[in-house]
């Protein structure tokens, strides 16, 4: 069931008035997102605490158009309408990612700059890793090994729209920042979690691709859908197929066999 913007909200004030914290923490994809996010803040009367988190990582070019950390006043009038105006927009649940918690805002935007940064391949290959997109969020979270619990330290709780638009959730693993090694760890993906991120990077280039829907399969649900997609995919890794072509023809074959519905 689709959770409205104003009970979503409400469970955001909650979760920060249960932390005693007098603001929100939102994590803002601002590619290719439509509202104006820049007006809006600079119409403003009180100014609120922003920062774009890729500032200082390689990517540092494009932090302007990435990810924007902004803390908010959830009892402040003006700022709660802004909030309101941004999670009602077209598709905010693919770039609003809201945490509570309690650690200094520099701090906070520095560990989750740090975050973006994954490498692969004995630290041969490196990227940017996009977990602050909603839809991308729990694959990231677990593709995730004890040892990585840090990722989450900063972070009390996390709270997102689901594709379905029902609110979501997930515990963080709070801790002191002072408790943490400094400099962070690198953030090295083993190649079973390289695995399991790139069965949902093509689970959703095929979900995009075809433009599929749940009843196509026996489903009622579009994250449904996506968890039988990533399925497919890992049967296809199983497999070891990766030539493109033929990965696509066995995925459409597995989704005719485990599927109640069949897609067009």
């Amino acid at each position: 069931m689709i959770t409205s913007t104003s009970l979503w909200l409400g469970e955001l004030q909650r979760s920060a008035a249960q932390a005693r914290l007098p603001y929100l923490d939102l994590l803002v994809d601002t590619t290719n997102l439509e509202f104006p996010l820049t007006d809006r803040i600079a119409r403003l009367e009180q100014l609120i605490l922003q920062s774009a988190i890729l500032q200082h990582t390689p990517e540092h070019q494009i932090a302007q158009s990435g990810p924007w950390l902004l803390r908010l006043d959830h009892a402040n009038t003006q700022q709660l309408q802004l909030l309101t105006d941004l999670a009602n927009a077209s598709r905010s649940n693919q770039h609003l990612l809201a945490l509570t918690s309690p650690w200094d805002f520099h701090e906070l935007s520095v560990h989750l700059g740090h975050c973006t940064q994954a490498e692969w391949n004995d630290g041969r290959s490196s990227g940017l890793l996009r977990y602050y997109d909603p839809r991308l969020f729990v694959a990231v979270s677990e593709a995730l090994n004890p040892q990585q619990a840090w990722f989450h330290a900063p972070v009390i709780a996390w709270h997102w729209r689901d594709r379905d638009g029902e609110a979501q959730q997930l515990a963080g693993h709070l801790q002191r920042s002072s408790k943490l090694p400094s400099p962070l760890p690198n953030l090295r993906l083993e190649r079973t979690q390289v695995v399991q991120l790139q069965t949902w990077s093509l689970a959703e280039r095929y979900y995009s691709s075809k433009d599929v829907e749940p009843c196509d399969y026996g489903l009622n649900k579009q994250e449904a859908l996506m968890r039988h997609l990533v399925h497919a995919q890992q049967a296809a890794s199983r497999e070891g197929i990766l030539d493109l072509d033929q990965r696509e023809q066995f995925v459409k074959g597995w989704l005719q066999q485990h599927s109640k519905g069949t897609a067009a």
